[in-house]
């Protein structure tokens, strides 16, 4: 019976890191409000629960609990408290907690799930083979020709570091060859963005599909190695020929698709991972005594990146600076003294709020040509060093995990007004380092650079204690680095992270690989390095911790159920995300009747969630409106009352949330209809989010509105001046001083503010300059 629970346990073990490999790049859903993240943030929540369950079962079976030690169980420890001290203090504890409403990765609890995932890999590792002295790779031993020692066992494919990765290869192919699709067209009419131009697949953003398509290219480098090595040593044309060419070809094809997503950090990440796994791979090379093998290794080598050359001089890589000088188009235009062609260009590496909802969600500026992605980003990134900067608090733990939104409301630069997004909300700092700096302030960032360096310092390491065993052997084939090449692609892959962060930030799947991949190594090259020493009184190994547990039998249960009650109320928050992606569609479409049943049932099933009771206090009060103008007084001030408590719900939930505010100056506007004092409390409450967002020129100018429906036209006119000075390109408030301007028969001010804008910016105005000439 015992026997039977533990088999289970790690066969669940087993599959889930399978299941994370496998399916978390692929999914998405036309059903939730953010059609990407979410789904995927839910998976791995929902695998995690089952994987750590599993674990905690098993452990209570066999009567002990075994933790791995590692190179990074301190710098893991304190970036994880750095988070929840972060979080305690936060200025937004819900979105500390759980993440942003529509990005989901980077609260607390998924930064818990991933060191989960970490700790349990490197716990478990029996749950991934029934053999396990017998599986490692490296294990396996030959003679000087290459021939396999006789009656020597070999078993590859329960090595769980090459099973996993092949997985992962597998849906990465799958992910590429969509994207291969998008290229051609296969759906572009289901997207505002251009999806032809810069390819995004299922991971929802060009970007992070280049994050993911570098993060894995060393590793189908890696295995084309070890398939042409098979291919050399054997001589075989047969299956082991064909699996040589097939990795050859997933390295193109992930290259290629690559350069479609016109990613600049994704081809920097490249260009890292690329000199990083071959430079030391070529280093260990040149210890074999095989010079045939070397010979062949680097002919193989060359041959791959011409064609990479081949390919980029073919289809440029979408940087207009490079193109001008390495590809067909540029030097053709070039030659011919034309100007550089940038309409294959388009598109902008820095993007605020990928689709979400709906496939018809308006895009982003930047994805129809605006502001250089460059110049956005400065503003972004001064705006998280402001808000780091604000106070002691902020320098120590920063606002708050994952509360950059807020922050960067209340610090944003001025200068940022004048980009084409403008009026774009910012959740992240689009650099994960400026981010960690930001939020959780120089306990985060200082935790989480010690993580990355512990990383790097302890493969080196390794890789130099390897790199000694090999040399001084005298029986070594290329065949014997097979290991050692797919743990070297690992690391290369892990550092294309560290870079493609730097100028973006991390999503669901580059935050798995961040802690996976550094279990998968660790568990392959602990082997080579000393470890901290065991309690043999209670039955350690090296580099274990082992505690008895004194339950009773029955106490697996107690886990099962945590377990399941967990996977089930995951489940329902996914369900109330589609509920409440339907009733934020309705209300968009003017269907508030409909609306607001699925916006009830969705708070019914998650109450904390305070986005919910925002979107529902505005169709509350359209319907008040409504009610009124059907003569029922009674229900319209029903209709009313749950608006405004609606709204209230979720500013206690989320106080700094600027968009709240703004969403009760609407609710009370619309009320206004009913009661001309609400628009007393509809400026009241505008008011309060000017603290929260001082450099926000829209705050202003609706202001102006509200007190000039009052009849305040000269405090209307200082508050477009206001918006008027942080943003000196606004039409809207040049427009609106006109009309006040004139409501006050101060004609002359009336045409100067006209003759200003035309002036400075824009001469092209036919309706200003018509009324001018008027």
């Amino acid at each position: 019976m015992q026997d039977g629970i533990i088999l289970w346990c790690n066969r669940i073990i087993r599959w889930g890191f399978y299941a994370l490999f496998a399916i978390i790049p692929l999914l998405l859903t036309p059903w939730n409000y953010e059609l990407f993240e979410y789904n995927k943030m839910m998976a791995v929540y929902i695998v995690t629960a089952f994987i750590v369950t599993s674990w905690v079962v098993k452990s209570l079976t066999q009567k002990e609990f075994k933790l791995a030690r590692t190179p990074l169980d301190i710098p893991i420890a304190l970036f994880v408290a750095s988070q929840l001290v972060s979080a305690l203090f936060s200025i937004d504890p819900h979105v500390s907690w759980f993440g942003y409403y529509s990005r989901f990765n980077g609260g607390v609890w998924s930064v818990i799930s991933y060191v989960l995932l970490y700790y349990s890999f490197l716990s478990n590792s029996e749950a991934f083979s029934d053999l396990p002295d017998e599986s490692d790779v490296s294990r396996i031993t030959y003679h000087v020709s290459g021939k396999k020692q006789k009656n020597q066992t070999v078993i590859r494919n329960t090595n769980p570091l090459i099973r996993l990765l092949s997985i992962s290869l597998v849906t990465a192919t799958v992910v590429a060859l969509y994207g291969v699709l998008e290229r051609l067209g296969i759906d572009k009419h289901l997207w505002v963005q251009d999806v032809q131009n810069r390819v995004f697949s299922t991971l929802g953003q060009p970007n992070w599909l280049a994050a993911y398509l570098v993060a894995l290219i060393p590793l189908t480098m890696a295995f084309f190695l070890t398939g042409l090595q098979s291919h050399v040593s054997t001589k075989s044309t047969g299956i082991r020929g064909f699996v040589f060419g097939i990795w050859g070809i997933a390295t193109l094809l992930f290259f290629v698709v690559l350069l479609f997503t016109r990613s600049r950090s994704g081809l920097l990440g490249f260009a890292v991972a690329d000199v990083v796994f071959w430079g030391i791979f070529l280093t260990k090379l040149s210890f074999f005594r095989k010079i045939v093998l070397q010979s062949l290794a680097l002919k193989w080598v060359t041959a791959l990146h011409v064609v990479f050359a081949l390919i980029i001089f073919i289809n440029g890589t979408g940087v207009e600076k490079l193109d001008t000088w390495i590809s067909f188009r540029g030097l053709q235009q070039r030659i011919q003294h034309q100007p550089f062609d940038k309409t294959q260009d388009k598109g902008s590496a820095l993007n605020s709020e990928p689709t979400t909802s709906t496939p018809t969600i308006t895009g982003p500026a930047l994805e129809v040509g605006g502001t250089e992605s460059g110049t956005i980003r400065s503003y972004v990134w001064q705006g998280a060093i402001n808000a780091w900067n604000s106070s002691w608090k902020t320098r120590l733990i920063g606002t708050g995990t994952e509360t950059f939104a807020f922050a960067f409301y209340e610090f944003r630069p001025v200068g940022h007004n004048n980009t084409s997004e403008w009026d774009f909300l910012y959740n992240k700092a689009h650099n994960e380092y400026l981010n960690y700096l930001a939020t959780t302030g120089a306990l985060g960032l200082g935790s989480y650079i010690l993580f990355i360096g512990t990383f790097i310092i302890w493969f080196i390491k390794a890789y130099h204690v390897s790199r000694i065993t090999y040399q001084g052997n005298k029986n070594l084939t290329l065949d014997t680095l097979t290991h050692d090449t797919v743990t070297l692609a690992l690391f290369a892959g892990w550092l294309s992270i560290l870079v493609t962060n730097f100028f973006g930030f991390s999503v669901v799947t580059q935050q798995l690989f961040l802690f996976l991949f550094p279990a998968l190594i660790v568990s392959q090259y602990t082997k080579y390095l000393p470890r901290r020493p065991a309690s043999p009184n209670r039955g350690e190994q090296a580099g274990e911790i082992r505690n008895t547990i004194r339950l009773p039998s029955w106490a697996i249960w107690i886990p099962v159920i945590g377990g399941l009650y967990v996977v089930i109320k995951i489940g329902s928050f996914w369900y109330a995300d589609t509920l409440y992606a339907k009733g934020y569609r309705f209300i968009r479409g003017g269907l508030y009747g409909q609306a607001i049943p699925a916006l009830t049932s969705a708070i019914r099933i998650n109450p904390a969630e305070p986005m919910y009771h925002d979107e529902i206090a505005s169709g509350y009060a359209t319907l008040a409106v409504a009610a009124a103008e059907g003569k029922n007084a009674t229900q319209a001030a029903q209709l009313a009352t749950l608006s405004i408590d609606e709204s209230g719900k979720a500013l206690a939930t989320s106080p700094r949330n600027v968009n709240f505010y703004k969403t009760r100056t609407k609710v009370y506007y619309t009320l206004a209809a009913l009661d001309p004092t609400f628009n007393a409390k509809a400026v009241e409450a505008l008011e309060m989010a000017i603290p929260l967002s001082p450099n926000d020129p829209k705050i202003y100018y609706n202001l102006a509105i509200l007190v000039g429906r009052d009849g305040e036209s000269d405090k209307a006119i200082e508050y477009l001046l206001k918006a008027k000075d942080l943003k000196p390109n606004y039409r809207d408030a040049y427009y609106a001083l006109w009309v006040f301007y004139t409501e006050e028969n101060k004609l002359a001010d009336a045409r100067a503010i006209l003759q200003e804008y035309v002036d400075a910016v824009d001469p092209n105005d036919t309706q200003f300059k018509e009324i001018l000439n008027k």
